[in-house]
């Protein structure tokens, strides 16, 4: 203890310090104008510009009242704030009990940690009782915005805590030209450590009304997943004067996406990823209420659904895989589907002779459906390699490989066509390649750009592949494997590859030299790859038509620019030299704000100043597409975004999105509002969505899927 002036009082056996007073017990730090410690009951009473820290928090009050031995007592005009938390509790008298419980008589609660006015969100009351870790109760209350009162609250419990916790999330609205009002309000169930789930309503009063639910669950290091199911009655369409109940959509409609992964026999594992849809139409009409527009357009443009069980064994050199796969189609006929049941993959490589690498890649697979022909096949593909003596300046190896496919059809009958097939066929391939390549490089010393190096590498190669011709024309055709097309191709090409070298940082001793590799300052600064092939024995039908055939194929560029983390540009293309133009080309380009976000924003990571386009095309006007995305950070605690795909073909936006994003400056509280218009099927739709910190916003709402 620490204090200007110290005396004992005999009688109570009480010790009395004033002026400047300083009391530590371990951590835990007194600060008052005046102390008094009863050393019989271990109570002490401060008075005076009172201040108790410890790494949990700090406790400011005009008194307190304290026992020393668990930490109990009773504050006046008091404010607590805890630092792990980060929450604020403030009130004319403060109860404390055993470790984080409080009673508090006109009180209020935030988790908004403003240093200067009023808290952006706080709930206030009469009767206020806390258990931190827990949660809290109020009597009395009222929520406020900036310290004005906007919701009477005379009975409430709320989340006391950043740790999960069940109890309702916050609500999601929505309005929608096709869809009306939405309100999605869900409940997050903490059931124990290892598993958790999200339930939720979803009312939307123009079409439907349902329910979501996601189940997680790590119930070990080896076995975890979630489950996620959703159902919706569709009756509300009808009710609407002169909107009749469409006879496309069903009444019932649900979901199932799951994820799991588990040990199995011996040292193998299982895993199961599920996706399935109770309708075609189910992807595009249900709202998936995802703010991430990337994600709600590639959900909604899925032309199937994909879901695998599976069993997996590795050993040193080998593999083997059982699966089942089920597609589920939503653009044709769910009865000419193939479906993938089961499959049994096997890979394995071994080193014979010291010098050839043997591979052996087996696959045997009974393809299902309703309609149309399936049955077994069996795929065993065994493959020789010698790498060639071409010395420390080039590399190359030679090929050969044997594949018998063997087929017996459960179901003979061509629909295309009507002819029947033969129910035991098989093929046998013989495939010959070589490929033979070197590279050059040389190293430029610079002060460019903060670059100290810059390593430019040229990768010529050659590659030949030589494949008889077989008869397969009546071979079932389940895959690309079914149709082997002969071969006498040589393809050549260039790799450029650019390097930069960046020194450490100035400021950076010699130990932090030292101790970081080298590699972690060296960075790919561009790559442009160039690649065309030339068949020798067959001619090649061009996409255009009234063009005559011709042995080459397009010249392939695919390049990179990335000469920071902000900026990045990507490209492909697809060039006919024969005839002159572009067969296909997709550009990219992204740039971004470098400038670092500051560290205590945990709603900020997408608010980085940013722009990025990319442009498709498809030789005939097959596709032509913009798609582009821009964020702009307005200020520390708005930004906006703007995404859109446009059909330059068809003149028209596919989809527009603009969405406004606003943050606490106190970092407690995000607000996301967001518009859209899309086609397919045309809706415009406004979405809102309010994260208050400690209030249910840690836990994500399901989506559907």
């Amino acid at each position: 203890m620490v204090a200007d002036e110290m005396t004992y009082e005999q009688k109570g056996n009480a010790i009395v310090a004033r002026g400047g007073v300083v009391i530590t017990k371990g951590d835990t730090v007194l600060r008052a104008d005046e102390v008094r410690i009863d050393q019989t009951t271990q109570e002490a009473d401060a008075s005076g510009k009172v201040r108790l820290t410890d790494p949990q928090g700090t406790i400011v009050a005009d008194t307190m009242h304290l026992s020393l031995e668990d930490e109990t007592g009773v504050l006046t005009q008091a404010q607590i704030q805890s630092h792990p938390m980060r929450y604020s509790l403030s009130g004319s008298r403060i109860e404390k009990g055993p470790g984080h419980t409080y009673r508090v008589e006109n009180g209020t609660f935030t988790t908004c940690a403003c240093t200067e006015g009023p808290p952006s969100w706080s709930i206030s009351g009469r009767d206020l009782g806390v258990t931190v870790g827990g949660h809290g109760t109020l009597k009395g209350g009222t929520f406020k915005v900036l310290d004005v009162p906007i919701m009477y609250l005379p009975r409430a419990i709320f989340p006391a805590q950043l740790e999960r916790q069940s109890g309702f999330l916050l609500p999601r609205f929505g309005v929608s030209n096709k869809r009306g009002f939405q309100t999605l309000l869900p409940f997050y169930w903490a059931i124990s450590k290892s598993q958790d789930a999200t339930l939720a309503l979803d009312a939307e009063t123009g079409a439907r009304i349902g329910g979501i639910g996601e189940y997680r669950y790590a119930w070990s290091r080896e076995i975890s997943g979630l489950l996620n199911v959703s159902y919706f009655n569709e009756s509300i369409r009808g009710i609407a004067p002169g909107k009749p109940f469409e006879a496309t959509i069903p009444r019932d409609r649900w979901s199932v996406t799951a994820d799991h992964v588990q040990p199995f026999l011996a040292s193998s594992k299982f895993y199961a990823d599920v996706f399935m849809v109770g309708d075609d139409l189910f992807l595009r009409e249900i709202n998936t209420y995802a703010f991430e527009h990337d994600h709600d357009v590639a959900v909604r443009t899925l032309p199937f659904t994909t879901t695998h069980l599976a069993a997996v064994q590795l050993w040193d050199r080998a593999a083997l895989k059982l699966e089942g796969t089920y597609y589920q189609d939503l653009t044709g006929f769910q009865s000419r589907t193939l479906q993938r049941a089961p499959e049994v993959d096997v890979a394995a490589q071994k080193l014979l002779g010291g010098r050839i690498l043997g591979e052996l890649g087996a696959t045997a697979v009974h393809f299902q459906r309703t309609r149309n022909v399936d049955g077994l096949r069996l795929d065993v593909a065994p493959t020789a390699t010698l790498p060639l003596p071409l010395g420390r300046f080039a590399f190359g190896a030679v090929r050969l490989g044997l594949r018998e496919t063997a087929y017996h059809l459960t179901d003979t009958h061509l629909l295309e066509t009507g002819e029947e097939l033969p129910r035991n066929r098989s093929r046998e391939l013989i495939q010959l390649g070589a490929e033979v390549g070197t590279s050059l490089s040389r190293i430029y010393p610079t002060s460019w750009f903060g670059l100290e190096k810059v390593k430019h590498s040229l990768e010529p190669i050659a590659e030949y592949q030589y494949i008889p011709a077989v008869a397969q024309d009546d071979l079932a055709f389940f895959d690309g494997i079914d149709r082997i097309n002969t071969r006498n191709l040589l393809s050549y090409g260039v790799v450029n590859r650019f390097l930069g070298k960046f020194p450490f940082p100035a400021e950076a001793s010699g130990a932090e030299r030292s101790s970081q590799a080298e590699h972690a300052h060296i960075r790919e600064l561009a790559r442009l790859t160039v690649m065309q092939s030339v068949d020798l024995s067959r001619e090649i039908d061009p996409l255009q038509p009234h063009r005559p055939p011709h042995h080459f194929s397009d010249i392939d560029f695919d390049g990179r620019i990335n000469p920071s983390s902000a900026l990045s540009v990507r490209f492909r293309a697809s060039y006919d030299a024969v005839n002159t133009n572009i067969s296909a080309a997709h550009v990219g380009f992204f740039v971004a704000d470098p400038r670092t976000l500051p560290s205590t924003a945990t709603h900020r990571f997408d608010m980085r100043t940013s722009a990025s386009i990319s442009y498709r095309f498809l030789t005939q006007n097959q596709l032509q597409e913009i798609d582009d995305t821009i964020v702009v950070r307005l200020t520390d605690w708005l930004a906006f975004r703007y995404s859109s795909r446009y059909d330059v073909v068809a003149n028209r936006f596919l989809d527009n999105y603009f969405g406004i994003r606003l943050v606490s400056t106190c970092d407690c509280w995000s607000l996301d509002f967001a518009v859209t218009n899309r086609t397919n099927p045309q809706e415009v739709e406004v979405r809102a969505q309010l994260n208050l910190t400690g209030l249910g916003s840690n836990v994500e709402a399901p989506r559907s899927p």
